[in-house]
């Protein structure tokens, strides 16, 4: 009787320990994202443009000072569908107690052609250029994440 509860004890303190710590900021991460074809007659050739609005709360009667934000936007050759990051940047960022912060990300703007046939010249195009699918951004201070938010959840490996 007695092992089965010297078990059971052990198991817990042992899961207690390895629980991950719950932040006190929360992150919400909102993408503005605009497509703009360069003429109606060629809607092959396309340019996005995005940028990230990135509010932090602090959930917490603890200052955060020194954080920074640090942002990643993704994509891909249009000829390769290999995901990787292709822009970056970061902000700086303070919260006082109970307090919130709005951060805003730089404008990404990436131009590509997709794949066509151009009927006057009677010859296909190739696809060109890179296409944005996505972003991630993480709140730092120091070494430690604070907050983390991806748009894909499997962007999470991507990002060193």
């Amino acid at each position: 009787m007695k092992l089965p509860s010297l078990i059971l004890s052990i198991v817990s303190a042992l899961t207690l320990s390895l629980r991950a710590e719950v932040s006190p900021i929360r992150i919400s991460v909102e993408q503005i994202s605009k497509t703009e074809v360069k003429d109606k007659k060629n809607t092959h050739d396309k340019t996005q443009i995005r940028s990230l609005k990135i509010q932090l709360d602090n959930g917490s009667a603890q200052a955060f000072d020194g954080m920074v934000v640090k942002y990643w936007f993704l994509g891909h050759a249009v000829t390769d569908r290999t995901i990787k990051p292709i822009a970056e940047g970061e902000r700086k960022s303070a919260i006082t107690p109970r307090g919130k912060d709005l951060v805003e990300s730089e404008v990404v703007s990436k131009h590509f052609t997709e794949e066509h046939y151009d009927a006057k010249k009677k010859a296909k195009v190739p696809a060109t250029g890179e296409k944005i699918v996505g972003y991630a951004v993480r709140v730092m201070q120091g070494d430690k994440i604070l907050a983390e938010y991806y748009s894909e959840v499997a962007y999470k490996t991507l990002i060193k």
